[in-house]
């Protein structure tokens, strides 16, 4: 369970979001229109994905929870995290039934030396609690890579690019597949694992994660 004090200090992501990448946009609309806004960089530059949604800021005591549940062993607290996450993602993952989730996966020496994946965790309980397919294992990472926490968003691409590839391609060909992260901060490894997925021509593409670094 996480304390009183994590619950009081959780940020959501705003009202007004981009319909595309989940950012939050940069004017507010106070009469629900029923129409869908992207923000200019979607607009300028549409991601390779269809929509991204994430649940929780990267920030405060979150953050400080999402690191020991990463770094620190606690295996246990994705219970507490996915708690916090469900009212902001169960509904949106059940928008597409018969979709297939995909973990963002470790390196097999990583997942060795640490005993758990942590996307694996979170999208195996948001899998079963919307009634969607895993797919663990349909992309896979064939090259080690260093942690990315501390480079700058250049360093971030240069770091995961050529580090994925699919498994099975049959498994996804014409399927509607959603990538589940634990935390977006530049988007390097999700842009390079939905450019892994596109190779297997699915029939579209989502990605949700747990957190976000700025909205």
């Amino acid at each position: 369970m996480l304390c009183s004090r994590c619950l009081g200090s959780v940020e959501y992501p705003p009202k007004n979001i981009c319909c595309v990448c989940g950012r939050g946009l940069d004017f507010d609309y106070d009469i629900e229109t029923g129409d869908a806004y992207s923000c200019g960089e979607c607009l300028n530059q549409p991601p390779a994905y269809e929509q991204l949604r994430h649940a929780l800021a990267y920030s405060g005591p979150v953050r400080d929870i999402i690191h020991a549940f990463k770094f620190s062993g606690r295996a246990h607290l994705w219970r507490g995290l996915a708690a916090l996450a469900e009212e902001r993602l169960l509904d949106w993952l059940s928008e597409w039934p018969g979709a297939m989730v995909i973990p963002v996966p470790l390196a097999p020496r990583k997942l060795f030396t640490r005993g758990y994946n942590p996307p694996y965790l979170l999208a195996r309980h948001f899998a079963d609690k919307a009634g969607l397919v895993m797919a663990d294992g349909a992309i896979r990472r064939i090259r080690a890579t260093t942690p990315q926490f501390g480079l700058n968003a250049g360093e971030r691409a240069e770091n995961v690019k050529g580090a994925f590839a699919i498994h099975d391609g049959r498994a996804l060909e014409g399927r509607r597949v959603i990538l589940f992260d634990d935390i977006f901060t530049t988007g390097a490894t999700v842009r390079e694992c939905v450019k892994t997925i596109r190779k297997a021509k699915p029939e579209a593409v989502r990605v949700a994660a747990l957190c976000r670094a700025g909205f």
